[in-house]
């Protein structure tokens, strides 16, 4: 597409170029000309016509991209690590745009882009994946495992793995454990 009819595309809406395509190519306009009116007309009438047939094309769907406005894997891999390192502790969004050389307010966004949801939503999802993970392979109290999950306490633990399972973890550890109880019962 050329320039200008992008150009054209971009600043006429579909209805309009379709009405002055249709102008363009009435004839009626041109019985009034002289003879070299008439020769500027059918030339300029023609490279409208192409123009506007250029600019009604549907424009090539563009190349798949990595994602713009991310951030590069060599950060998606430190802000990852970072995170499971210190999982049992606070995690400041400061700390975190620190490992990766870029500042908080564009090291949110670009974390959004990447992950699809703000750093605080992941950690809470990540801190929620450890919790289970202590729920599968030790028999500690929910206490203890809000402790090392970074959690003030278990009421905390309760509230964030509710809202992002959908049930307590109590609840979710005896659905959990309940299929390995059957079948050491069945042996």
């Amino acid at each position: 597409m050329s320039a200008t009819a992008a150009v054209v595309s971009r600043h006429v809406r579909p209805l309009e170029m379709s009405e002055i395509h249709a102008v363009l190519s009435n004839d009626n306009i041109s019985e009034n000309l002289s003879g070299g009116q008439h020769a500027v007309l059918g030339e300029s009438r023609g490279a409208h016509l192409h123009l506007l047939d250029i600019a009604q094309q549907p424009s090539a769907p563009p190349a798949q991209s990595a994602i713009t406005g991310g951030l590069a894997p060599w950060q998606v891999k430190k802000v990852k690590q970072y995170i499971g390192a210190r999982i049992s502790h606070g995690i400041p969004l400061d700390e975190l745009a620190q490992q990766v050389r870029l500042s908080t307010s564009y090291f949110s966004t670009a974390f959004k882009a990447t992950f699809g949801i703000s750093p605080h939503s992941y950690i809470v999802a990540c801190r929620v994946e450890h919790a289970k993970q202590r729920m599968l392979n030790t028999e500690a109290p929910l206490c203890e495992i809000a402790l090392d999950c970074g959690l003030a306490d278990q009421s905390h633990l309760s509230r964030v793995f509710r809202r992002v399972t959908g049930t307590t973890p109590s609840a979710w550890r005896r659905h959990a454990v309940q299929p390995e109880a059957a079948l050491a019962f069945l042996q």
